[in-house]
């Protein structure tokens, strides 16, 4: 933080922290300087259409000099003499010629420390190279299911019935790993500077953001999962202010109403305008991007480099029974292949036609019972964990339970309303297996 806030980003400054419990505390804790204004959730939704915008633009102004800072390798920041002499690192020179403050060391970010994955024998960086990240997130999550990965039912309870109801196995995504490794050699782009380390906050929700009275950002927090990583794996929208999955939104057109909205019932008319709202960020966040911060623009704008990202993503995503996603988006990569490499260099793995076809279907109907959950999830007014503020989560249990009753009745039979029930993804912990 402290680095990031002498290059003039909007960061509070750091009075004390100590990272380890051995403490008179007996906890980690960080004390920084209390930030002004109010949390961006808090007002965004009371917003004027200008108003959003010059937050998008101020975010995306944060953006460019975090995309403008040059960093030797991938990894995290860190003080230099907090690492140990057996941690490895790589200094960031200060310019001045003395001893390096500050240095890049292993990751932080939080996937790398999500379910005994810190105790693995792999290599959590620094890396100096967009191969060695690539190969590292595939060994990471290869060993993790070696060692402790068993026979579930996917997390989502709505896949459950895309494989027959059966315990699924993670030994068929240890040989998707082992292809995605076959294949991580290959999505390293050729040009120097779309794998040139990029450093980005991992969590720009409105809850991270503080604005003043005029519009302008005052301190962005919660910086502690930040990664450095190559470019070509930096570039997206944050996810907050993003549309994918939008026809009008990923083709850059400029959001207009739809007509008649003003004849529309209440409902129709919030959700066309709530639409119309998601448009307009998506839009003026690419567009300020393309004028502020043109090496996103570009790493975001290539194709061939979103594949590489997604395939990435997917990779590095904890399993948790799904074992469609990953194969699906290597058939992907396959299928747009020439967009990669050059023409006549052949692929190092291949499915069959219909082993494509099936894990496409499979990965078609995930994609659809995630869509169905995120419009519960909305209803309920819950996030994708399930977690939902203090003061609302009374009023979101109560909305939970009038929509599981309101569509357990409409189940056909008694069997059906049993198995809606059984599957019913906002229940107590203790009653899912």
């Amino acid at each position: 933080m402290e680095f990031l806030r002498s290059r003039g980003v909007p960061i509070p400054q750091v009075f004390d922290w100590d990272s380890s419990a051995s403490n008179e505390v007996g906890s980690e804790y960080i004390v920084m300087e209390r930030v002004p204004g109010r949390e961006l959730s808090e007002t965004w939704q009371s917003m004027t259409f200008k108003e959003r915008m010059a937050v998008v633009e101020n975010i995306v102004d944060v953006e460019r000099i975090l995309f403008g800072i040059q960093f030797p390798a991938s990894g995290s920041l860190y003080f230099k003499d907090f690492l140990g002499a057996d941690e490895k690192s790589v200094d960031i020179p200060d310019g001045a010629g003395s001893r390096a403050k500050f240095c890049v060391g292993p990751s932080t970010e939080y996937l790398w420390w999500y379910q005994n994955r810190h105790k693995l024998a792999v290599n959590y960086g620094p890396w100096q190279s967009s191969i060695e990240l690539l190969t590292a997130i595939g060994e990471r999550e290869t060993e993790w299911l070696q060692k402790f990965g068993e026979k579930r039912y996917p997390r989502e309870p709505l896949y459950r019935e895309f494989y027959g109801h059966q315990l699924v196995d993670p030994l068929v995504q240890i040989k998707y790993l082992s292809d995605y490794l076959k294949v991580a050699p290959h999505l390293v782009p050729d040009a120097e500077e779309l794998n040139a380390p990029t450093i980005r906050h991992p969590d720009l929700s409105p809850s991270n953001i503080f604005i003043s009275e005029t519009g302008s950002i005052t301190g962005i927090i919660d910086w502690q999962h930040t990664a450095i990583l190559p470019i070509f794996l930096q570039a997206k929208i944050p996810k907050h202010f993003q549309n994918y999955g939008d026809d009008d939104s990923e083709n850059f057109r400029r959001p207009k109403l739809a007509e008649g909205v003003d004849t529309m019932s209440e409902s129709d008319r919030k959700v066309e305008m709530e639409l119309y709202c998601r448009r307009q960020v998506h839009y003026f966040y690419l567009g300020y991007t393309s004028s502020r911060n043109k090496p996103h623009l570009y790493a975001m704008g290539k194709h061939n480099l979103v594949l590489r990202n997604q395939l990435y993503d997917t990779a590095a995503r904890p399993w948790e029974g799904d074992n469609t996603s990953l194969q699906a988006q290597l058939i992907r990569t396959l299928e747009h292949w020439p967009e990669i490499k050059a023409e006549g260099e052949a692929p190092p793995i291949q499915y069959s036609e219909a082993e494509s076809q099936e894990c496409l279907e499979r990965d078609a109907k995930q994609k659809d019972a995630d869509a169905q959950m995120q419009q519960v999830r909305e209803a309920i007014g819950v996030d994708i964990e399930g977690w939902v503020l203090n003061d609302e989560f009374e009023s979101a249990k109560a909305r939970a339970e009038a929509m599981k009753e309101e569509m357990a009745q409409a189940a056909d039979s008694e069997e059906e309303r049993r198995e809606f029930e059984e599957l019913w993804p906002f229940q107590d912990h203790e009653e899912m297996d």
